[in-house]
């Protein structure tokens, strides 16, 4: 937890802003060597759109399986939709998956995912592989970017598409970096109830 604040406290420095992540030691999660592996391979999830990961034994649709997942974070839309921006900026997606990384500065924590999201200079044209989408520049006809409905409903559900649109503004980076870093803060400090 401590090296993936720190992660977010530099990346918001490469962006030029000064950020603190508020970290609060004590979590007292199962060492490796109290834990069971195989009793917890039952536990592994089908989906986490979060990190664009996605498998064939999902029950749903990938974006259901992302709202499913916020839920039990216990983010709203504005939370969800901050954290699965910035952790496709910074690259964090499942086995280094480029898939929604729209940026060629994934140390850097900006709006840059959103603004390609909602650009008119891309079409969205279904790949061969379920689930994805090739991001062609209308002018050139060059694939750009490769994403997943998961990545594509910030630009097609009004909502979600509404909140993107504060983000991806000229000054809606810093507004991206804060929101971030709080629900980044909510989800590491998720069942510590300690803490209350």
């Amino acid at each position: 937890m401590l090296a993936g604040n720190a992660g977010v406290e530099q990346a918001a420095a490469n962006a030029g802003y000064d950020v603190d992540v508020p970290f609060e030691p004590g979590r007292v999660d199962a060492s490796q060597e109290q834990t069971d592996i195989e009793s917890f391979q039952a536990l592994k999830p089908d989906a986490d759109g979060f990190r664009n990961y996605y498998t064939e034994d999902a029950y749903k649709g990938p974006e259901e399986m992302l709202v499913d997942r916020a839920d039990l974070l216990d983010l709203d839309a504005p939370e969800m939709t901050a954290l699965l921006g910035g952790l496709r900026t910074i690259g964090a997606n499942y086995d280094d998956s480029e898939l929604g990384v729209f940026t060629d500065e994934t140390e850097t924590l900006d709006n840059d995912f959103f603004q390609t999201v909602l650009s008119m200079d891309y079409e969205w044209v279904p790949t061969d592989e379920e689930n994805r989408y090739a991001l062609r520049d209308r002018e050139t006809g060059d694939v750009e970017w490769e994403g997943t409905r998961v990545d594509l409903i910030f630009g097609s559900n009004s909502r979600l598409r509404a909140l993107s649109q504060v983000y991806a503004a000229s000054d809606g980076k810093e507004k991206l970096i804060e929101d971030f870093v709080d629900a980044w803060t909510k989800v590491m400090q998720n069942d510590r109830f300690d803490l209350e």
